[in-house]
């Protein structure tokens, strides 16, 4: 027969009740440690700022090239057809209006206006003598003509009428009486052209005659013109100020006037072309402010104003191409250089912002980090437009609202935080809420 002493049984309910309570105390331990894991036992500091509104000017980052603009580019064409018999110029060079950048060869264009000059001469002398009518001389010799015919019609008659009283008694043939007949009609035609010469020089050049000599001189002098004009062709000038930008032309080829040699731009001014995307077309306005940063010149910005917006949207994106007119007073923005740009947006009265720093992407939808009750938690926001700086919201916060704009990425839901390098009453607002 066994028997058991009350102390070791004593001693065994004890052992079991420390071991249950040992079991129990490291369950506890284990469940504290997995929280500690997920939130962090002492607070995370972190820098915060109030949602807060504001005036807010917006701005979009675009990108183009520099582009000519179209009212100071001119191309150059021959006027005449010829060959080339000089170049003045080069592509790069500067150019000023009037002066010659190709020659043609004269000599044709020359020859013709020598003939037409000859010409309006030779038309100018008769009608100088068609206005000055004849000369006393000319009248003189008319009169002597008609004096002359006049005689020998007179003679002539004078000898018919004897001839007649003959030809009765048949002692003149008939033969003969006819023919002394027709010298009488031909002297009486004589005197009457006679007669009228001298009527003629008596009287003056008709008006008619005039006008025509007027007429004929006219149109030789335009002849003369035209002449005049082609030669002056034969010497090609730029017609503004400008570079040369492309020369397709070369010394001794044939041309014609529809023969494109030469394209000179005034790059005194050009355009940025950029494109402006559909959801901010309604924003961007003829006037609006851009700053432009060539990629061949970092360090230099340009000021620009929109000066045009295209009347046609892509068909694929709905964007839009816009014109920036930029100054370009050094010469150092050239054609096709590639440029970035940031196009601002009209200023926005008292909205909504947060920083930039405070708005992060989760899975493409935009989150901030709010503090409330000293913890951190992470909302959708809707965003609006944003400057460098600040970001406008639509929805999801309030103003007053604290957002974190450091040390709150992947912060767990209501991980404890605290406000670092905060003004005192930020710490305080925490606090009370």
């Amino acid at each position: 027969m066994f028997t058991f002493s009350a102390k070791p049984m004593a001693v065994l309910v004890i052992a079991t009740m420390f071991a249950g309570v040992l079991a129990g105390c490291k369950k506890a331990a284990s469940e504290e440690h997995e929280e500690d894991q997920s939130l962090p036992k002492d607070p995370v500091a972190v820098r915060a700022v109030k949602a807060e509104r504001s005036n807010l000017r917006p701005s979009i980052d675009v990108v183009g090239s520099i582009v000519a603009i179209p009212e100071r580019t001119t191309s150059v064409s021959p006027q005449v057809a010829g060959w080339l018999q000089k170049l003045g110029v080069v592509e790069g060079d500067r150019v000023q209006a009037g002066q010659e950048v190709l020659h043609l060869d004269p000599r044709m264009a020359e020859a013709e206006l020598a003939k037409a000059t000859a010409s309006v001469e030779e038309k100018a002398a008769v009608l100088e003598r068609l206005k000055h009518g004849p000369r006393p001389e000319e009248i003189e010799i008319a009169r002597h003509d008609a004096h002359k015919a006049q005689v020998a019609m007179e003679a002539l008659r004078g000898e018919v009428a004897a001839m007649k009283a003959l030809r009765a008694s048949n002692e003149v043939s008939a033969v003969q009486f006819q023919k002394t007949g027709a010298l009488l009609q031909a002297a009486e035609a004589e005197n009457a052209s006679a007669a009228a010469k001298l009527k003629l020089r008596q009287a003056g050049t008709r008006p008619e005659e005039i006008a025509e000599a007027e007429a004929r001189l006219a149109a030789a002098k335009t002849e003369r013109a035209a002449a005049k004009l082609n030669l002056e062709w034969c010497k090609i000038t730029s017609p503004l100020d400008g570079t040369i930008t492309q020369l397709t032309a070369r010394q001794g080829m044939y041309v014609d006037h529809t023969a494109t040699l030469a394209t000179i731009v005034d790059l005194s001014q050009v355009f940025m072309q950029i494109r402006v995307p559909s959801a901010y077309l309604a924003s961007v306005k003829a006037g609006a402010a851009v700053d432009v940063r060539p990629a061949s010149l970092p360090d230099k910005t340009y000021r620009g104003r929109i000066a045009r917006i295209s009347g046609q949207a892509d068909a694929a994106t709905g964007d839009v191409d816009a014109m920036a007119l930029l100054a370009n007073d050094e010469g150092l923005l050239r054609l096709g250089l590639a440029c970035r740009g940031r196009l601002w947006l009209p200023e926005m009265a008292n909205v909504l912002v947060v920083p930039v720093a405070a708005v992060a992407d989760r899975a493409g939808t935009p989150v901030v980090t709010v503090i409330r009750d000293k913890t951190a938690h992470e909302i959708e926001v809707k965003l609006g437009l944003k400057t460098e700086t600040h970001v406008q919201v639509l929805h999801g916060l309030s103003v007053g609202d604290w957002v974190v704009t450091e040390g709150g990425y992947g912060l767990p839901e209501n991980c404890p935080v605290c406000i670092s390098d905060a003004p005192p009453q930020a710490e305080k607002a925490i606090r009370q809420k």
